[in-house]
């Protein structure tokens, strides 16, 4: 998949507030937990990309951009990463990205926070509120956190799969950004 580079420009914000500008490094990890057969199986975003406007003194100016390849998705079987793809799940072909963007973060408590944005998934754009935590050293900075999503809300696992009789339609989102502060 090629990435295009999308930069969420700080300054260009309707506030004179300007934000610090962060992007995700190679050692993030995207990992989920979904239900098969009724076992917990984990698996992860092998290529996602997060854009990131932030200062928690300055929430009225951050911007949240997550930009993830879903032909990446890896449930550590190739003939399962090949179903993966299939119209039913992730439609690939058709829908190589989901997209999550938020302007809006919110402080729930020191170094806790939530940002409400909307989730464009095979095609589905629903709002979803992304609970994260966030910790910063000088250049560096990790945002960590997990959410539930209802994958038939997206049309993931659509036809004989939308039962939840063999794959259950709760899916665990799990991530720990690493990220670096951008000139």
């Amino acid at each position: 998949m090629r990435y295009v580079l999308i930069v969420l420009t700080c300054s260009l914000l309707a506030t004179p507030v300007q934000a610090d500008q962060w992007r995700s490094t190679p050692a993030s990890q995207f990992g989920f937990v979904t239900t098969i057969e009724n076992v917990a199986t984990p698996g992860e975003f092998k290529r996602f990309l997060v854009s990131f406007c932030f200062d928690p003194q300055h929430l009225e100016a951050a911007s949240l951009r997550v930009t993830v390849d879903l032909a990446a998705a890896d449930l550590g079987d190739p003939d399962m990463n090949a179903v993966l793809a299939d119209p039913a799940w992730f439609d690939s072909a058709h829908f190589a990205e989901a997209v999550f963007v938020s302007n809006s973060i919110v402080e729930q408590s020191p170094g806790e926070y939530i940002a409400d944005g909307t989730l464009d998934l095979k095609g589905v754009q629903k709002n979803v509120a992304v609970p994260f935590s966030w910790t910063r050293s000088d250049a560096t900075a990790r945002m960590a956190g997990e959410l539930q999503l209802d994958r038939t809300e997206f049309a993931v696992g659509s036809g004989e799969w939308a039962s939840g009789d063999t794959i259950g339609i709760p899916v665990q989102l799990k991530f720990d950004v690493q990220l670096e502060q951008q000139d």
